[in-house]
């Protein structure tokens, strides 16, 4: 699109005096007034008091007989008056609003015959029927915050209680979020409306300052949380995974505030949890510590109110390291010799290798003011302040040796501030118009002094050392201003929104991998020696050929988004509501990159078209957007007299990515950022450990022009689209008395925009494997060679080339869909129930989880090379999940004490995983990767392959193929797919059973008018491995790959040959050991104290 056409979108878009609802900050209440002999009362007046803050609502009953109040603030309690002349006054009083939600209240007047005392009648606290219009939503209110088990204390904690929610891998404690079956990557989270989610996608778990492990907001600023995963409001968008809204809390006319103290440390945590019983031992001295406190209340009483939140976060995990786990071929003897060589031959400190401790240190600040002006405009506004890091190291285990000066230093500062104004007009119609704005800092250095990167490799296992490879160089900077304006008119049966939302993000980064040289060896012995290397790689400005962050190299670019919609809930009669609406979204890359003229040469475009498709893409150009359309229609049916609500609805949904895919664009252009790998055997010998990392090989060292050291190259279709899929579900909710209600839900989704990557610069399969195995093989990554262009020699400038694309090369494109059955009972008289079964599945064709492009399409998992990707399985794929929470309060000693015991169990099919060959057939990335598909050979197939001896195990040919087969025997997947290849994570890990308690103890004292209360908590992470360290097991197998055998090699014929070890290929997974308790198999708790005012 030009820019003209942009203008006039944007344009079109701001002469709506409106806004999108995406990020709800504000609930809804919606109801009937009616007579006694069921005529509606036309013009009764509803009064609604919000009793915490005197705040005053009032509307009339329209001609339809319902009546609609928007933007409240979430919680309550609310009071609703319903008046009319002639009959008698009627009162509900314990109505609460969520977050996001339509509480229903549907009033009956009785006639004035004679002179009666009014009617006041508690409602429910678990008021909402809507359930945002027909779709699926979760609302976790204060009532569960304060009584689910946490030891995190942060959003993923109390998340995981969402049902079609899974929590992925992520930096210590803080884990990824995928809803529904979707990479953790397509969600978004809003707090008070301000975009928190990391949206350049550095952070495994997708938000901002996730790398150090803290996450956006304290829990104790926390009202309320929505999860949306199928709201047919089209309002609502920015997502294809779930909308995660959180709204923080708010001052009230009542003084209050707290102080508190959480502790974790070694006398809190279990022993270690394999292995020997009589040798597990306590986990060395460490502490965590958070400490914090809230205050809040009126500055004038029903007009202004303040809300303050400080805490403070210092942690110091050890993550112990048995080193009679390593299958390497060196001794601890020769890993501390290594350590002490180093030092006194380069002057360079490894650091320990044993125990690594994850260091943590932030404080966070939340504050909010709330201002009614009068009866008809309120404005809020909130300010958060992160200021976090983290010193985060890699744990050696079993097939890894991390010295601890190899890790990184995570530093982070996020700024964000939400102003809202929200405006009721006397005729019913309402207006809300919210501004936000996010300031995120993330640096990133690698821990101790600057060093090379080397990697050697030990027999089955591999020792790392020196400075983190890729930061070396790297920082981002990312500003999001965000404008919303929102308007709401009733007509009749129908409450119409319309609206806008345009955000405006700037990004500067900072990216050079391996600036300091990254080194591998094939074995210890010769890095010793100082022999060469079996590969070199580095990555350095083209710019000014500077080192570290300071560098004119950097990608700086801005991104413009706008949407509008229209949207219409419809309610034909009392108990039928329809919701139909229509979402246009928009996103354009507004900065143009840099352009290489060498590439768009014609001479090189038609050489690389030759062997691949381009897709039309071309250095220096972005992607072409379109207007993304997304339709949605949902509805609610209500039976009152079998208490029974059916609804669903079916729509599309347009999402966003990570920038950092589509800015690759930017970074690795040909012109900015330069790079040189030497793989060839010759080159290498050339080569010897350069020690100082700001003088390391340059093109010029290494005999190349400097015009062939251009480095990675990273494209995007012109026809590119943002994440889309279209999405149905279907629900039925039945409540009973006491606040019981039973759920059962389906939902299906299918992917309409998907994200794919192919690499283009490496030449045709040379041929196909001899055998049953008959996939693919290339010439060991060989590259096109373009002729000599200008004063660039014949070769080939690039160490890859990568197109971002919608396109397969097949048509199959990805699905999920999700079943739930849930039990619920609502919090009331001190007790709590809730229980539910989740089945998900859902499939892609290409899983992108990394931020680097090279590495989307690197370590995909194929059988016949990564251009190749095949619908299979993804990682998100949820299984079976069940889940139970139960929670009672005892109150005794005439209210001065109250124990609330809290359980919770979580049952879940362990990750998907694939099995791979240990070094890689198919030669596309050359030899040593692990990501081809195992063939899993039948018996006759297994006789008649080659393996070969000298592997560094004593085993004959024909052992080998005897293990081997009897591995296949015992392997449920492997031996129900006998002659095929493994399907990409065919796999399963084993399920995991947890449950989690928290116990509270409360001391309340009133004096002087007012209560105070002193509270102890102890909550504790895997329960039940403190009653038995066999239970409670947690499984992890790193990058979800097991590599089952090595492939040795090819003849000439192309007949391949293979080895396998049957001491080393036992299990696929380990037991988790870690201290981190979202996913440590040993018990860890945390004991609190806290002070309410």
């Amino acid at each position: 699109m030009s820019s003209k056409k942009l203008l006039q979108f944007l344009v079109a878009l701001l002469v709506l005096p409106v806004l999108t609802f995406a990020q709800n900050t504000t609930g809804n209440l919606s109801g009937s007034v009616k007579a006694d002999n069921g005529e509606s009362l036309v013009g009764a007046t509803v009064t609604l008091l919000h009793v915490p803050t005197g705040t005053v609502y009032k509307v009339q009953v329209r001609k339809s007989g319902f009546f609609d109040i928007s933007n409240l603030q979430p919680g309550g309690p609310y009071t609703l008056t319903a008046s009319y002349v002639n009959y008698q006054n009627e009162k509900r009083e314990e109505i609460y609003i969520n977050l996001g939600d339509v509480a229903r209240v549907d009033v009956v007047l009785s006639s004035k015959i004679e002179k009666l005392a009014d009617v006041t009648v508690n409602t429910s606290r678990k008021s909402s029927d809507l359930s945002v219009r027909g779709g699926t939503q979760t609302i976790i209110g204060r009532d569960k915050i304060e009584n689910l088990p946490t030891v995190g204390r942060n959003l993923q904690d109390f998340l995981r209680f969402t049902p079609s929610v899974k929590m992925t891998g992520g930096t210590g404690g803080l884990t990824g979020i995928s809803i529904a079956g979707q990479n953790n990557r397509f969600n978004s989270l809003y707090i008070d409306g301000a975009v928190n989610n990391d949206q350049f996608g550095l952070s495994a778990s997708g938000t901002n300052g996730g790398q150090t492990s803290v996450g956006p907001i304290s829990i104790d600023a926390i009202d309320q949380f929505q999860v949306m995963i199928s709201p047919y409001d089209a309002s609502i968008g920015n997502f294809t995974g779930g909308g995660i809204n959180a709204t923080s809390k708010s001052g009230t006319n009542n003084y209050s505030g707290s102080v508190y103290n959480y502790t974790q440390n070694q006398d809190l945590t279990g022993k270690t949890p394999t292995g020997d019983k009589a040798l597990a031992v306590k986990l060395n001295p460490f502490s965590a510590k958070t400490q914090g406190g809230t205050l809040g209340g009126a500055i004038i009483k029903n007009k202004l109110f303040y809300f303050i939140n400080y805490e403070t976060i210092s942690s110091n995990r050890p993550q112990p390291f048995d080193f009679t786990n390593y299958k390497g071929t060196s001794k601890q003897a020769d890993i501390e010799a290594l350590a002490a060589t180093i030092k006194s031959k380069y002057g360079y400190d490894v650091g320990t290798f044993i125990n690594n401790p994850d260091i943590v240190d932030a404080k966070r600040i939340a504050t909010k003011i709330d201002w009614n002006i009068n009866e008809s405009n309120r404005f809020s506004v909130s300010y958060r302040f992160n200021d976090s890091r983290n010193y985060s190291t890699s744990s050696s285990n079993s097939t890894t040796v991390n010295y601890n000066n190899n890790g990184i230093l995570y530093p982070n500062k996020t700024k964000s501030l939400s102003a809202e104004l929200r405006t009721t007009f006397k005729n019913g119609a309402s207006n809300k118009m919210l501004f936000t704005v996010t300031d995120v800092v993330d640096d990133r250095a690698p821990i101790g002094d600057p060093f090379p990167r080397v990697t050697i490799t030990d027999g089955a296992g591999k020792i790392i050392l020196g400075s983190e490879e890729f930061s070396t160089s790297n920082l981002l900077k990312q500003v999001n201003k965000n404008f919303l304006d929102y308007f709401k008119f009733n007509i009749n049966n129908h409450s119409v929104t319309l609206g806008l939302d345009y955000e405006l993000s700037h990004s500067y980064n900072v990216f050079i991998r391996q600036n300091f040289g990254s080194y591998t060896y094939a074995t210890l012995s010769d890095f010793l020696l100082d022999k060469a290397p079996t590969s070199y790689n580095r990555s350095f400005a083209l710019l000014d050929n500077s080192t570290g962050d300071n560098t004119k190299s950097a990608a700086s670019f801005y991104t413009g988004r706008g949407s509008i919609f229209a949207n219409d809930e419809f309610k034909p009669t009392e108990n039928l509501t329809f919701n139909y609406g229509i979402r246009a979204d928009y996103t354009k890359f507004l900065t143009p990159p840099y352009r290489d003229d060498y590439f768009n040469n014609d001479q090189v475009i038609s050489l690389l078209e030759l062997s691949n498709d381009l897709y039309g893409a071309r250095s220096g150009q972005m992607n072409d957007p379109k207007i993304s359309i997304s339709p949605r229609v949902g509805f609610t049916y209500k039976m009152p007299k079998e208490r029974l609500t059916i609804r669903g609805g079916l729509g599309m949904f347009t999402g966003r990515m990570p920038l950092v895919w589509p800015g690759g664009v930017y970074n690795n252009n040909g012109l900015s950022v330069g790079g040189v790998s030497v793989t060839t055997a010759a080159a290498l010998a050339k080569l010897t450990f350069r020690a100082n990392p700001f003088q390391q090989y340059t093109a010029g060292d290494l005999g190349l022009n400097p015009g062939l050291a251009k480095g990675q190259v990273d494209l995007i279709a012109p026809d590119f689209r943002l994440p889309k899929l279209f999405r149905a579900s279907l629900a039925v909710d039945k409540k009973f008395d006491n606040n019981w209600s039973v759920t059962v839900e389906g939902s299906f989704s299918k992917n309409i925009n998907e994200i794919y990557y192919q690499r283009v610069d490496i030449q045709n399969a040379i041929g196909a494997m001899v055998g049953p195995d008959n996939r693919y093989i290339y010439n060991n990554a060989a590259k096109i060679q373009f002729p000599a262009i200008g004063n660039i020699p014949a070769g080939n400038p690039y160490t890859g080339i990568f197109v971002l694309t919608n396109q397969p090369y097949n048509s199959k494109k990805g699905y999920a869909y999700n079943f739930t059955a849930s039990v619920d009972k609502a919090w009331s008289d001190g007790f709590s129930f809730n229980m539910f079964y989740t089945y998900g599945t859902s499939f892609v064709t290409n899983e992108p989880t990394s931020s680097q492009n090279n590495s989307q399409w690197r370590y995909m998992e194929t059988v016949n090379g990564r251009n190749y990707v095949n619908r299979s399985r993804s990682d998100f794929d949820l299984g079976h999940r069940v889940s139970m929470f139960v929670a009672k309060k005892f109150t005794y000693a005439k209210g001065a004490l109250a124990t609330t015991v809290s359980l919770v169990y979580n049952g879940q099919s362990g990750n998907p995983f694939s099995y791979v060959y240990g070094t890689g057939p198919v030669r596309d990335q050359g030899t040593s990767e692990t990501n081809d598909l195992l063939f899993i050979p039948t018996t006759s197939q297994l006789n008649a392959m080659t393996f070969v001896t000298g592997t560094g195990y004593a085993l004959s040919a024909a052992d080998q193929k005897a293990a081997f087969e009897a591995y296949i025997n015992q392997d449920d997947y492997l031996s129900k797919h006998r002659g095929q290849y493994a399907e990409r994570n065919g796999g399963r890990l084993p399920f995991q059973n947890i449950v989690d308690l928290k116990l509270v103890q409360d001391f309340n004292v009133k004096a002087y008018n007012h209560k105070y209360q002193f509270q102890l908590t102890y909550d504790i992470f895997n329960f039940t491995n403190l009653l038995n360290r066999e239970w409670g097991r947690t499984y992890f197998l790193s990058n979800d790959q097991f590599a089952l055998v090595k492939y040795a090699g090819a003849t000439g014929s192309l007949t391949p040959s293979y080895s396998f070890n049957p001491i080393t290929n036992n299990t696929p997974w380990g037991v988790s050991t870690s201290v981190a308790p979202s996913y440590s198999a040993r018990w860890v708790s945390q004991l609190g104290i806290r002070f309410k005012f």
